[in-house]
């Protein structure tokens, strides 16, 4: 466990590798970053361009150039800005929640990463576009990297943790884990066609609550 709490609190720490915008210029970048998150999770990284993002966000194409240099880079800087809050936020939850058991805190991780998705449901979908394509490439790499590892690093201790606590050490926590990832990635981008089966996917409240159970089920059966 103390290793698990020294891994959290060096992530809580971890930084942008690229400098912060300079003063007056954040709006500009978070616009910038919405557009590029929009057109990759809709046409994926081949078939979006970056004067399509500079449309969207209303500049001027070569202000991408300046700030990223490619589109390759504007691409990583989407990935690492949602990673960056995502693993944020779950490190704080877990250090803030330290003190409650570890089934508790598993539990809290699973909503407060469904409510991440949730209030960015693009994110999802711009990640099954490059992993359905079911090839190595730089692009999932960096999913790996940013992302997918160190979700892994925090949630599946959780995982193992729990289960021992039940008597049930032989429980493959690495495999449920991208399981229960998977299952709420894909859920998120077909909820369109779910809520024509199931109403209740139409509804934001009880979509989350339905996912909650899913990866709780996946998770910790």
């Amino acid at each position: 466990m103390q290793h698990v709490m020294e891994v959290l609190l060096k992530t809580r720490e971890v930084t942008r590798t690229r400098g912060r915008p300079r003063k007056g210029t954040e709006r500009n970048e978070e616009t910038l970053l919405e557009a590029a998150l929009d057109a990759f999770a809709k046409h994926g990284f081949d078939k979006t361009s970056l004067r399509s993002i500079a449309a969207a966000a209303n500049i001027d194409v070569a202000l991408i150039a300046y700030r990223y240099g490619s589109k390759l880079e504007l691409w990583k800087a989407v990935v690492e800005r949602f990673s960056r809050e995502t693993i944020a936020s779950l490190t704080s939850l877990q250090v803030d929640h330290a003190d409650v058991s570890t089934g508790s805190r598993l539990d809290l991780a699973i909503e407060q990463l469904i409510a991440l998705a949730c209030q960015r449901p693009q994110f999802p979908q711009f990640i099954v576009k490059e992993l359905v394509k079911g090839e190595e490439s730089e692009q999932v790499a960096l999913l790996h990297s940013a992302l997918t590892d160190p979700l892994r690093q925090i949630l599946v201790p959780l995982i193992e943790t729990a289960h021992r606590e039940v008597g049930d050490p032989r429980f493959d926590a690495n495999f449920a884990f991208f399981a229960a990832i998977g299952a709420m990635a894909m859920t998120l981008v077909t909820r369109e066609q779910i809520a024509r089966f199931v109403p209740a996917a139409g509804n934001d409240d009880q979509m989350r609550r339905r996912l909650v159970t899913v990866m709780r089920a996946i998770l910790c059966s």
